[in-house]
């Protein structure tokens, strides 16, 4: 189980001792953390690899979701984005399956909801995945389904490979309630559109499935519904722009 303690008013979750996790703290509030190479730097997100103190880390800060106004409402009632991706690498591991090792997650909160947060995981050296691996992708999310859940966002690129064994990375865990079939299947065809080369790895009784066939209606309208709205708004900004 994780250490938990308070710093600098931030609630902390740690698998590293309490005075490295002061100090890894203060680096990444302070902005004196050294990032090697940065994945992704806007305001939606921070991803970045850290050396700290001889160790390679990724360090994820949720920038959108420590601002939004109901992301922060929910958090009174539910831990940080960052808590809960803690919490999933972890829950990845205990069911077998190879994902990044968590290694602390902090949450600023005021007025009792979480202002700011942000997590770090042990950066995992390895390939992107490719077209002649998603046979393995897929056998992993046919296990990660039987389990009862989704990863969420499961694209080639979302996969790396280490030697024989696939790395779920990017990736929020979640267990479906409602319709779990079709999220499942949607999760699928999510993939397939990554690598349409690979539809031909589905078994028989998985291409003819009613489900997979509702999933694939149901993405190419929500592919539909989010290039109108990208249209919309490159439209808006080239009005903006001459007038």
């Amino acid at each position: 189980m994780p250490d938990s303690f308070d710093y600098r008013r931030y609630r902390v979750l740690t698998y590293i001792d309490a005075d490295t996790s002061r100090r890894l703290l203060d680096a990444v509030v302070d902005g004196e953390a050294i990032q090697k190479q940065v994945f992704r730097d806007n305001w939606r997100t921070l991803s970045a690899k850290l050396d700290f103190e001889g160790s390679s880390l990724l360090l994820k800060v949720p920038r959108a979701r420590n601002k939004r106004n109901w992301e922060r409402f929910l958090t009174r009632f539910r831990g940080s984005d960052a808590f809960r991706t803690f919490i999933q690498l972890n829950g990845m591991a205990s069911m077998g399956f190879c994902a990044p090792q968590p290694v602390l997650a902090a949450e600023l909160r005021s007025k009792g909801v979480v202002v700011d947060s942000f997590v770090c995981y042990r950066f995992v050296e390895g390939r992107p995945a490719e077209l002649g691996d998603a046979d393995k992708i897929l056998n992993v999310l046919r296990a990660l389904h039987e389990r009862g859940y989704i990863r969420s966002d499961a694209q080639l690129a979302n996969f790396l490979m280490r030697g024989d064994s696939v790395v779920f990375i990017d990736f929020r865990l979640k267990k479906p309630l409602f319709l779990p079939k079709l999220q499942q299947a949607r999760e699928v065809d999510r993939f397939l559109r990554s690598c349409p080369e690979s539809r031909y790895l589905l078994s028989p009784k998985e291409a003819s499935s009613a489900w997979l066939w509702l999933a694939s209606r149901l993405e190419e309208i929500s592919f539909g519904m989010r290039n109108l709205k990208r249209r919309i708004r490159a439209r808006r900004k080239g009005k903006c722009r001459e007038r």
